[in-house]
């Protein structure tokens, strides 16, 4: 497994790895309907700020996090883990912790002691995986209209 910083030319690969990711992890938790229609253009173009880094097995993209500064102004302080994915053939393997870790070390680097992340309502598969990584919700929530359907995420913490 390589771990390496994402380029421009990952960028359609990556929009295909969020695909198949959002239709597996989230089927259930956001309505099928939205999973069904969604395509890899959604995520065209982004991932290219902060810290995006990528995990690499036999040449192709099984797993992405990308780690930025707070994008919450009361957070201003802190470092965000804006996403993190893996290829759900690949789920449980470790190229997930591997490439949050490297995640979480960039954070580091940038002088964050503090960082958060967000988990949708009802997905107990992310839960389990920011606990074990010393992740810990704080209460705060933020909801979302995805598909005509107002879904919670919670806002789990973590000092680095």
């Amino acid at each position: 497994m390589e771990i390496r910083t994402v380029t421009e030319s990952d960028l359609a690969e990556l929009g295909k790895l969020y695909l198949a990711s959002w239709r597996a992890g989230y089927k259930g938790l956001l309505p099928q309907k939205f999973l069904d229609e969604l395509t890899a253009e959604r995520w065209k173009g982004k991932f290219l700020d902060g810290g995006s880094f990528a995990a690499v097995e036999d040449g192709k993209i099984v797993a992405h996090c990308h780690a930025r500064a707070a994008d919450e102004p009361k957070m201003s302080s802190w470092g965000e883990i804006h996403t993190l994915y893996t290829h759900p053939d690949f789920w449980g393997c470790g190229y997930g912790s591997a490439v949050f870790e490297r995640g979480e070390k960039w954070l580091r680097e940038q002088g964050f002691n503090y960082a958060y992340l967000y988990v949708l309502e009802g997905n107990e598969r992310a839960k389990r995986f920011y606990n074990a990584h010393g992740y810990l919700p704080n209460g705060d929530t933020l909801c979302c209209d995805v598909g005509g359907v107002i879904v919670t995420d919670h806002k789990y913490v973590k000092r680095l």
